[in-house]
């Protein structure tokens, strides 16, 4: 088998335009019908070969990954060589950008990185399916991001479907410095819809009328996607409401990601909304330069106090990205 010595290749965060969590499996999974979106913020991950006898080891400067077995970069790595019959060790070194236990995929891209990077270290060449169900094993997000960098996801999040934006946006991502749990958010939203049926918060269509309006039509027994499957979205007009199930449930337990919510809104973001289970909140808008200037503005607001104080907090500005400007850098030597 041809191979190299070290590849590196980048991890992008995704963000959920939209998500409605449809009902829970037998098995404890949850359907979902999701918009995904990648952006220009990533991780970056050096993968090159030892000897098998060292085994697979990750070097990073954050203190807070867990390293051991249950890393999804790992058990990714090893799904990787037992499904290819590869033998070897491996060094990963891991440039963690985005949080961690953020709502934006972090450890699902890497996990995914670590994939293409295999291929790519012993130049191999399997379709993206087989890696996309290869992920599938590993977590329910993993197989979005062999089909991104923007897609409809349905089903237990195996069924992806590549579509693209109507423009060229940018998003300033906020996250006040807490992880917040998605076992957690999920098992109390079970519960609030055990108890009550759910309603949808005020202003926001019934999921089939919203689907209706742009476009898209839902098979109702495998929620597969029949048409619109190319078409382009105005993210930024009133006929596309940003929306997630799990908003509610996790700003009832931290109530600063409604205040940064406002907050995105009132310098003038298009669309806001939390980014899967939590805690970081994007705002949308139209040019980078404007993302900029509110990404400053609330640096300021950090720096003098007039936001939580408690937390490490991370403001960056991101582009969504688009296939004419790329979502995988894969850099060999």
């Amino acid at each position: 088998m041809r191979s190299r010595q070290t590849v590196t290749v980048r991890a992008p965060a995704k963000i959920n335009l939209l998500l409605y969590v449809l009902d829970r499996q037998p098995t404890g999974s949850h359907r979902i019908f999701s918009l995904m979106q990648m952006v220009n913020l990533h991780d970056r991950l050096v993968l090159t070969r030892r000897p098998t006898r060292d085994g697979i080891r990750i070097v990073t400067q954050n203190r807070n990954l867990p390293l051991g077995e249950d890393n999804l970069i790992v058990r990714a790595a090893r799904v990787f060589m037992q499904r290819y019959g590869v033998e070897t060790g491996l060094r990963i070194e891991l440039d963690k950008k985005i949080p961690i236990g953020a709502g934006l995929g972090g450890g699902s891209s890497d996990a995914a990185a670590t994939l293409h990077g295999l291929c790519r270290l012993f130049q191999m060449t399997p379709p993206r399916t087989e890696l996309a169900a290869l992920g599938q094993t590993l977590g329910s997000d993993l197989p979005f991001f062999f089909g991104g960098p923007t897609a409809w996801v349905a089903g237990i999040g195996n069924e992806v479907y590549p579509t693209r934006l109507g423009k060229n946006l940018w998003a300033v991502l906020v996250n006040p410095g807490f992880e917040v749990s998605t076992v957690w958010v999920y098992s109390e939203l079970d519960r609030l819809r055990s108890g009550a049926p759910a309603r949808l918060p005020a202003g926001v269509a019934p999921r089939k009328t919203f689907l209706k309006k742009i476009g898209l039509t839902l098979d109702r027994k495998r929620l597969k996607i029949l048409s619109g499957k190319s078409k382009a979205f105005p993210l930024t007009k009133r006929s596309f409401s940003l929306h997630n199930d799990l908003e509610v449930i996790t700003i009832r337990r931290y109530p600063v990601i409604e205040t940064i919510k406002e907050r995105l809104c009132a310098l003038g973001a298009k669309g806001v909304l939390m980014s899967g289970s939590g805690p970081t909140v994007f705002g949308l808008f139209r040019d980078g330069s404007s993302a900029r200037s509110a990404a400053a503005i609330l640096r300021r607001d950090k720096a003098f106090g007039r936001l939580d104080r408690h937390g490490n907090w991370t403001i960056r500005v991101a582009r969504l990205l688009n296939r004419q400007t790329g979502y995988s850098e894969v850099v060999q030597r």
